[in-house]
């Protein structure tokens, strides 16, 4: 790879030199495999650790036709290898390329483009290379000082224990419409009988220290195309009896629970000292037929709506008039449109002393890329305050996905680089 990929200025490699390449990574949410960390999985072959775990290929791959024998069904891993080789050279341009490049480069000494060498010849040095590499020494190839992947409420933290610079980050959405088996499984990790949205609350009041205890200072909630906040109707309490029944609830009254609970966790995540992740906006329900094959997460989703913003005002209002105020937040947007409302906000609400209480997030998902990136950038520079910004995250499932902050780096570095040969800075 071409040492100076995407600095194209004296500042871009300058910034880039001095300053940004050796920086520690702290990446803030991630979906990494905890069990294969704690048991520093061998991966069987390339397949296993570069393609079966990563969403985005699979997309491309669909894109470009490959049928999903070759992605998600029943072929060798050596034919989806293959299929997956020879799907690169067509994707120059696309982020999915240059990381692909960056992951061979830096994890295996290995030179990618021009895609000339027989997928064999590759498949055979890589998983040689493999044999003496294994998930923590994957991760000990990068600078990485903080790492938080995604658990769920009631999962056992304890495997957080051994993994240094590794700490939990709370994934909430099971929590807004919550079902009676989760709920049990909570009153039994906590010693609280849940009876009622009060003994609920102070059940995640509890569990919420535990994962502080487990070194959390995050927590994460996808708010999805159609977001909706409902003020409380005085009726959320049947509505959990309700759920504690076993029975189901309509839509409106799922909205209208589960904005309860999300104001309620945003107070708790303020008592508690954690960062709330609202991410915002992707439509997740396209192809039943890919749902059924793929599973809930298998890179078939799309960008939603703009965002509600009087939805997502009130929410935000609403926490932030409980005792401890809003808890720090970031606010990840799927639909590029909506840079400008997110960047904005960062000046609507406020508390003393603490610098952009709500920010925006880098860019996500499908804008993760360079275009993505300096949309993004863009904007906040303009309508919040651009050194407030918290930076990059993977929110990845791959281990090798960790090249994407040195590909951000790159990136911000040339954005400023441009601001400087522009004049403007």
């Amino acid at each position: 790879m071409d040492h100076n990929f995407l600095l194209k200025n004296e500042v871009a490699i300058k910034l880039y030199e001095t300053c940004a390449r050796d920086l520690p990574i702290i990446d803030y949410h991630n979906h990494l495999n905890v069990a294969d960390i704690l048991s520093d999985r061998k991966f069987e072959n390339i397949t296993r650790l570069w393609i079966s775990v990563d969403p985005y290929k699979h997309r491309a791959m669909r894109i470009l036709g490959v049928p999903e024998r070759y992605i998600t069904g029943d072929a060798t891993d050596y034919e989806k290898f293959e299929k997956w080789y020879h799907c690169l050279p067509r994707l120059v341009g696309s982020a999915l390329y240059d990381w692909s490049v960056m992951e061979f480069d830096l994890i295996f000494g290995i030179q990618l483009p021009p895609f000339r060498r027989d997928p064999r010849e590759v498949w055979g040095e890589v998983n040689e290379k493999l044999k003496t590499l294994s998930a923590r020494g994957i991760l000990s190839k990068f600078n990485l000082e903080y790492s938080a992947p995604c658990a769920s409420l009631n999962d056992d933290l304890s495997v957080f224990e051994g993994l240094e610079g590794t700490s939990p980050s709370l994934r909430g959405d099971n929590i807004l419409v919550p079902d009676a088996e989760l709920v049990r499984q909570l009153g039994k990790l906590t010693g609280i009988t849940v009876a009622d949205l009060q003994s609920f609350a102070q059940a995640l009041d509890l569990r919420l220290t535990a994962f502080r205890a487990a070194g959390c200072k995050f927590s994460d909630h996808a708010l999805d195309d159609g977001f909706r906040y409902l003020a409380d109707d005085g009726q959320n309490e049947a509505r959990f009896s309700a759920i504690m029944r076993g029975e189901k609830l309509g839509e409106e009254d799922r909205e209208k629970l589960s904005s309860h609970i999300l104001k309620m966790l945003g107070a708790l995540y303020a008592k508690h000292g954690l960062t709330m992740q609202l991410h915002i906006g992707a439509k997740r329900t396209t192809s039943s037929r890919l749902r059924q094959i793929a599973g809930p997460a298998g890179g078939y989703a799309a960008i939603g709506r703009c965002v509600d913003v009087k939805s997502l005002t009130d929410l935000l209002d609403a926490v932030e008039q409980q005792p401890y105020g809003l808890p720090k937040t970031i606010l990840f947007t799927l639909n590029p449109a909506d840079n400008a409302v997110m960047s904005v906000l960062s000046g609507s609400f406020s508390k003393d002393g603490v610098e952009a209480i709500v920010s925006q997030g880098p860019a996500w998902w499908w804008c993760d890329h360079y275009q993505g990136m300096c949309d993004m950038l863009d904007h906040l520079c303009v309508y919040g305050v651009m050194s407030t910004f918290i930076g990059m995250t993977t929110d990845s499932r791959s281990l090798l996905s960790f090249v994407r902050h040195d590909y951000f780096r790159r990136i911000l570095c040339q954005w400023i680089g441009n601001q400087v040969q522009q004049g403007i800075l």
